[in-house]
């Protein structure tokens, strides 16, 4: 099925079923599919042509899933912002991905005035929420245009969207995904879990990563999906309780924020029956903790922007037994074993299978690895090997095949969830009159997961204020991709041709710190 009909079927199903609830409305599947259909035909009517790239920058709102489905079932690509980009970074990432019209949440115009002007192909620009200077608001935007546009056919290998590869990152890679690859990952869910009813889905996370496409696996069974404002403890606990919510994705970030908050006792968790967590590693100790204090219901799950989510699943029966099985503790530093349509293996360099034991790289194959890259084809290549997509990930099969991932064959930090690369941040802290060479690197963080940490070496006779650092680094790059932290060390590591050795850094941190990647 195509990923809108996976929507509209349930929504003839359940007709007067909330789909979208948050503190200001709720929508109906019935009130959905009547705004999909306006926003579908308006972009056919405005010239929207089937695979133009639609991007959406907003961020989790009802009326941002209203235009996330009407791109899509108008024959578009939708291609997600983060919107907690800068605008110069939101600017490139349009650019690079070829997008053509966008629709934005009011408070982000400074990104789409940024585009207006750096973008002449641009063909039109939608606020979702309320009108701006340029024109009305999406709903009524669409009402201006005569109903019963011809969509366009649509098929199973067609793109769907186009999802960036890095969340913060300045010029990301754009990993394509049709209607198959998110078939397979939404039957990869079907077939995991035991849904005997539709689901009610809390949304914590940014529906631009994986929450996203948890999202849409759920979505075919007529779940409820309810926004959290903001990942405040008391406000996602409460959700919890008020909605009776059966199914929950979180970052580990946000886990320990639960697990750390003085009243979490005192709120009805349990209706919850599915607790995932991903997107980021996890101190095994707290997850020992989330187990005790939220039940067995709690699950791993491991994929990429590229394979999507269900790669690999370490079911709540597996964690479980972590805690009364002595000698199957050390499987809670695991990922799981392969999910239900993915064939995942360990690989040397020349793409030979390894035995049990063996280190080498994750490889997966399955029917939810994406299409490629958009236009690079070289970079499409180099992922691909004996008929398996590479992970980048170094890892190691046990007997029983459960997977554990340990070291990453990239650079990539990982905090809170996010991707931010290191060279970007280096170029800044580099720019600094009183560096001389850096170094970032992911350190251990017991809230974000890994903080970034810049290792200096300054100019002879310079000093440094670690603080005016972090600020010029937050001015250029924002928030998430700026050093949390700053050392100045003497002399960085180098190789014998003076490269900067920057796993030797990052390894001086790590040691003795066990996580669940």
């Amino acid at each position: 099925m195509l990923v809108i009909e996976q929507f509209e079927r349930a929504a003839r199903r359940f007709p007067e079923r909330a789909f979208v609830v948050d503190e200001r409305q709720t929508l109906s599947h019935r009130e959905m599919a009547a705004r999909v259909e306006k926003v579908a035909n308006a972009l056919v009517r405005a010239g929207a042509g089937a695979g133009l790239h639609v991007g959406l920058l907003t961020p989790n709102h009802p009326l941002g899933l209203v235009a996330q489905y009407g791109i899509i079932k108008a024959g578009c690509v939708w291609v997600p912002f983060n919107y907690r980009n800068t605008v110069a970074d939101t600017v490139r990432q349009a650019i690079s991905l070829d997008v053509r019209w966008v629709f934005y949440h009011s408070s982000l115009c400074a990104h789409v005035e940024a585009m207006r002007e750096g973008m002449p192909d641009l063909l039109g620009a939608i606020p979702i929420d309320a009108p701006d200077g340029a024109g009305p608001a999406m709903m009524e935007w669409a009402a201006g245009f005569a109903p019963g546009a011809p969509l366009p056919d649509r098929r199973m290998d067609d793109p769907v969207s186009i999802l960036s590869t890095g969340g913060t990152t300045g010029v990301p890679k754009g990993a394509v995904h049709t209607n198959r690859t998110y078939e397979m990952n939404t039957a990869g869910y079907w077939a995991a879990f035991d849904f005997t009813a539709p689901p009610v889905h809390l949304v914590v996370a940014p529906l631009t990563h994986a929450a996203g496409v948890i999202h849409w696996a759920l979505s075919g069974l007529g779940a409820t999906t309810v926004l959290s404002p903001s990942a405040d403890p008391d406000v996602v606990l409460g959700l919890i309780e008020r909605h009776r919510v059966t199914f929950l994705f979180l970052p580990p970030t946000i886990i320990y924020m639960l697990l750390a908050h003085p009243r979490l006792h005192a709120y009805d968790c349990s209706t919850l029956k599915h607790f995932a967590f991903g997107a980021a590693p996890m101190s095994a100790e707290k997850l020992r903790e989330a187990i005790n204090r939220f039940g067995p219901i709690l699950c791993h799950l491991y994929g990429s922007t590229e394979t999507l989510v269900m790669n690999t699943v370490l079911r709540p029966d597996e964690l479980a037994d972590v805690l009364v099985t002595p000698a199957h503790a050390g499987r809670i530093a695991s990922c799981g074993r392969e999910g239900p349509f993915a064939r995942v293996e360990i690989i040397d360099e020349e793409g030979t299978v390894l035995p049990p034991g063996e280190r080498g790289e994750i490889a997966i194959r399955g029917g939810f690895v994406m299409a490629g890259y958009y236009n690079e084809p070289e970079k499409t290549v180099a992922t691909r090997i004996n008929g398996f997509h590479r992970m980048g990930d170094i890892g190691v099969k046990d007997a029983d095949g459960f997977l554990y991932i340990v070291d990453r064959k990239s650079d990539m930090i990982i905090t809170g969830g996010f991707n931010v690369f290191p060279t970007e941040i280096e170029q800044v802290v580099l720019a600094h009159p009183a560096v001389r060479d850096c170094v970032v690197v992911g350190v251990p963080h017991p809230k974000w997961g890994e903080a970034v940490l810049a290792a200096v070496e300054l100019k002879p006779g310079c000093t440094l204020d670690a603080d005016e650092l972090i600020a010029c680094c937050k001015a250029e790059l924002g928030s998430v991709k700026a050093p949390k932290l700053v050392e100045v060390v003497d002399e960085l590591p180098r190789s014998t041709v003076g490269k900067v050795l920057r796993r030797a850094v990052r390894a001086r941190y790590w040691e003795g710190h066990a996580t669940a990647p």
